[in-house]
């Protein structure tokens, strides 16, 4: 199996447009969370807040969820009817809109082989390892040493 981080660019950020003739809009100007280039980068289960410039609304994040996990997997080799390999149907998802019928966010979503393993898993495996104090089962954030946070850090004792 591979794993890939996802990194979602914006494209386009639209201008609002009624759905339909007889509704009034509800907003005025386009979304002010994003701007186009702006990208979000998932790598496991967090998001890398190192390397996303974009803002991150709770709305389209939700949304992506579903999504998110299935392309940040691969099952390759899958088998088709023929029992011939064919490509992860995740491979074909190439963009994403957030839901805002009025003035949606379009983004890029692009697939970056990590790994075979989930770095997590990788961080659990090290945490096992480790005979000597607590150790937290999850990969660090990347801005923790940037705060000074150790604690964090995968395959390190706690200081508590």
């Amino acid at each position: 199996m591979t794993v890939y981080r996802v990194v979602a660019t914006v494209i386009k950020v639209n201008t609002p447009s009624k759905v339909t003739d007889d509704l009034e809009l509800h907003v005025s100007m386009p979304c002010r969370m994003y701007k186009v280039g702006d990208k979000i980068v998932f790598e496991d289960n967090q998001i890398n807040m190192q390397e996303t410039t974009g803002a991150l609304c709770l709305t389209l994040i939700g949304g992506m969820i579903p999504v998110l996990k299935a392309l940040q997997r691969s099952v390759e080799p899958a088998k088709g009817d023929d029992n011939k390999p064919v490509k992860d149907s995740t491979q074909g998802v190439n963009f994403f809109q957030c839901s805002d019928a009025e003035r949606p966010v379009l983004f890029r979503i692009e697939r970056i082989p990590i790994g075979d393993k989930p770095r997590w898993i990788v961080a659990e495996e090290l945490a096992q390892k480790s005979t000597n104090g607590v150790t937290h089962y999850h990969t660090p954030n990347p801005t923790d040493a940037a705060r000074g946070d150790y604690d964090n850090q995968w395959g390190k004792q706690c200081s508590y």
